[in-house]
Order: structure tokens, then sequence, then C-alpha cells
């Protein structure tokens, strides 16, 4: 069975809302690489980090997939293979962190902010890729211990400073045979 590896990260909402070219190019970096190790990339299907994972990921070879949060397929990014148009805003985001065996965090603001705390609610192992931006850069400073979202530590935040880092620590903690017995839920 294929790992699904959700990429998670800033959306470009209009002209002057941009993600940084190095910001961009981390993540298409991580595309290319989820697609060579075999995985399935999982994102929001917006424009942005998203866009640029997705290519990555198609450019070799990979399957995209995509939760949107309209009922319209047509603001998928055109890199993306299998569009959910779920028609439930950002309530698509618990889809996109249910739906992965690991995610990687890259840039983001507000609403990567909400998938990531998804994720941890729901155990999902999660790997940060720092020097990408946004909450990327700033999540570490509010972890509790360093390491975790609350005092409940349901699961460890994972940092890595290469898309390839970031990527073999994805796999490798989706791939972990101790979270097999783990429910999906803490």
């Amino acid at each position: 069975m294929k790992l699904t590896i959700g990429v998670i990260g800033k959306n470009e909402q209009h002209a002057r809302d941009r993600v940084a070219p190095a910001t961009k190019a981390a993540a298409q970096a991580v595309g290319r690489l989820i697609a060579a190790r075999g995985g399935v990339l999982v994102t929001g299907g917006r424009k942005g980090v998203m866009e640029a994972a997705s290519k990555g990921a198609r450019d070799a070879g990979g399957l995209t997939i995509g939760f949107l949060p309209s009922m319209d397929k047509a603001d998928a990014n055109p890199y993306v293979d299998v569009v959910f148009p779920t028609g439930l805003g950002r309530a698509r985001n618990l889809l996109t962190a249910r739906a992965c065996d690991a995610l990687i965090m890259i840039g983001g603001e507000c609403g990567t902010l909400n998938e990531l705390t998804i994720a941890y609610a729901e155990a999902r192992p999660i790997v940060v890729l720092e020097g990408t931006g946004g909450w990327a850069d700033k999540i570490r400073g509010v972890l509790h211990k360093g390491r975790f979202l609350d005092e409940r530590e349901t699961v460890e935040i994972h940092f890595a400073t290469t898309p390839e880092d970031a990527v073999t620590r994805a796999f490798a903690l989706a791939s972990d045979p101790a979270r097999a017995g783990r429910p999906d839920r803490p």
C-alpha cells in the first residue's frame, strides 16, 4: 500500500497574496521527492505551496490528491490528479489531516496552523520544514517542551531544514511499526 504524505502550507488567495519563490521551490522539491519515493501527495488542492508541491509530484510521475474547500472542481490547481470538491470550507482540513500517513508543513498562515492542530489532535506525524516562512518558522517557539502543541503530548512535532530531510523523516514516521497500533484518535 502506498503511503499518503500531506503537504500543508500557504495558499495564494489574490494577486498581492504571494508565497515567496524560495518557499515554492522547497514545496516543489518536497512534492518531487514524495513522488520519487512512491508516495501519494495530498494537499488542499489550491495555489501557492499546494500548487508547487503538486507540480513537483506530477513532474516526477506521482499521484496528487486535493481536498478543495469549495464545490467547484475548477478551483483546483492544474497539477491535482484526483479532485475532491468538498464544499466544507476550512472544515475540509479535517479530511486532509486524516487522509495522510504523515504531513509536512511548509510556510503557512492561519489555515495551515489549523491543519497542523488537526493533524496533531489526530496523532498524525508532522514534519515542519523550517526556513520556509510563516508558521513553519514560528511554531518551534511556542511548543510545549519544544516538541508538542500541548501538555497531552499527543504526537511529537519534528523539524527539518531541507526538503530531502523533511521527506525522509515523513516517510520514516509514516512507516514506523510502532504507529501501526495507535488509534486514529488519541
